[in-house]
C-alpha cells in the first residue's frame, strides 16, 4: 500500500538517509506491506518551481515497485510540475550511486571534499529523460491513501 505524509514514515526514512526531515513542509510518500511494515519511501524538499530534491531509503527489496516507482516520479514532473528532480549523495557510496544511475540521474555538480570521506554529488535528472513517466499505473491495486 502507497500512503503520503506519514510523519513517522518521514522521520524513519531520514534516519536512515540520513538527513532531516521538516513535516511541516516536506511531503513523504511511503510503500508499506499488508501487514502495515514500511517497505521504503521518498522525501521531497527545497521546492523551487523549477526543480524539487528527492531522498529516498528502502527497506525491502522490492519497494519501489509497481505503482511507486511511476508516483515517485509522477509527484515531482506531473503533480508539481518541475522539470528537474534532484538528489545529492556521498560520492563514495557506490551502491546508492549505482542505484540512482540506474534510476536515471545524472551527475550535475561536484563539491569536493564536501564529506570527510568524499564528495558531495548533486544528481538530476530532467523530466524529458524521466522514463519512468511512460509506465501506465494499474488501478490502485496497492490502494494509494
Amino acid at each position: 500500500m502507497i500512503q503520503f505524509n506519514i510523519i513517522e514514515h518521514g522521520f524513519k526514512i531520514a534516519n536512515a538517509i540520513p538527513r532531516p526531515y521538516n513535516p511541516a513542509i516536506d511531503t513523504v510518500i511511503s510503500k508499506v506491506t499488508p501487514e502495515g511494515n514500511l517497505m521504503g519511501g521518498v522525501i521531497y524538499d527545497g521546492f523551487t518551481g523549477g526543480c524539487i530534491f528527492m531522498h529516498q531509503a528502502g527497506f525491502h527489496p522490492h519497494w519501489l515497485s509497481g505503482n511507486m516507482i511511476w508516483l515517485v516520479f509522477d509527484y515531482p514532473f506531473n503533480q508539481l510540475g518541475v522539470n528537474k528532480v534532484a538528489g545529492t549523495i556521498n560520492s563514495n557510496n557506490k551502491e546508492l550511486l549505482d542505484f540512482n544511475r540506474r534510476l536515471g540521474f545524472k551527475e550535475e555538480a561536484r563539491i569536493k571534499d564536501a564529506y570527510p570521506n568524499g564528495d558531495l554529488l548533486v544528481l538530476t535528472m530532467e523530466r524529458s529523460m524521466c522514463r519512468w513517466l511512460k509506465i501506465k499505473p494499474k488501478i490502485y491495486k496497492d490502494a494509494v491513501q
